[in-house]
């Protein structure tokens, strides 16, 4: 099987947050992404809707930018826009006004909290924005402390339209032991749903869905390290059901 990962959560389009801050280093990231097997990538940049306004015009001119990039290079590459959600009190009501902006014009959305969020304002804030209608991807799951607790990441995604997402680094570097001991439950359990970079740059944060695949396959097996990264499963078909439409 030729490598075909997917990519959902990525700060690639520059000048929109803290990720890519210059179309060169935009350009370097898509340069990285093509050489680490990435074959569709989503945008996610930062958005707290109701507190802030979405850039959306320099997004949007952006992400085109990125895209006539990679054809212009000859790269095997779908980019497809999205935003990554930081939870606040007002989202419920951005959702019900206007919509929130989901992983490629999906239902998806990918949603983040702040590290230090209680177990009730995360389990609030997934109810939250569920009944608007939203199916939820749950942005690094392993930053949440509250989620420490054995057993309450499975009574969330039993009740709610979750899934959830961790980053690349922490597959290739878990950190202290109980944290490594968590992470290697989580994986081997199937509580994680897909593996993403979350890449910012090309340094400190880079695309590693390559490292993290070999990894993934040398301590769980190539089933596991398939499905987490996009090849089989469930975010396989969301992957050939995007092909199937226009990009950006």
């Amino acid at each position: 099987m030729t490598e075909q990962f997917l990519d959902l959560h990525t700060h690639v389009v520059y000048g929109v947050d803290d990720g890519a801050r210059t179309e060169e280093q935009m350009r370097a990231m898509l340069d990285a992404a093509a050489a680490n097997g990435i074959t569709t990538l989503v945008a996610t940049t930062h958005a707290t809707p109701g507190l802030e306004e979405f850039p959306q015009e320099r997004y949007q001119r952006h992400l085109d930018a990125a895209q006539a990039y990679c054809q212009q290079q000859g790269y095997g590459l779908r980019l497809y826009p999205g935003a990554e959600l930081l939870y606040n009190p007002m989202l419920r009501d951005a959702a019900r006004e206007n919509g929130l902006p989901t992983l490629a014009g999906t239902d998806w959305v990918l949603m983040e909290f702040l590290p230090q969020t209680s177990a009730k304002e995360l389990e609030n804030g997934l109810e939250e924005v569920a009944v608007c209608g939203y199916s939820i991807l749950m942005a690094h799951v392993e930053r949440y402390r509250c989620l420490e607790s054995r057993g309450l990441l499975e009574k969330l995604k039993a009740r709610y339209p979750v899934a959830c997402q961790m980053n690349g680094s922490t597959v290739l570097e878990p950190g202290s032991f109980w944290k490594r001991r968590r992470v290697e439950r989580w994986l081997s359990s199937g509580v994680i749903d897909v593996v993403a970079s979350d890449a910012h740059n090309t340094t400190s944060r880079p695309v590693n869905l390559r490292e993290a695949y070999q990894k993934l396959k040398l301590t769980f097996g190539e089933e596991t390290a398939d499905r987490l990264t996009g090849r089989s499963g469930l975010w396989k078909e969301f992957r050939d059901a995007l092909a199937q439409q226009k990009t950006t």
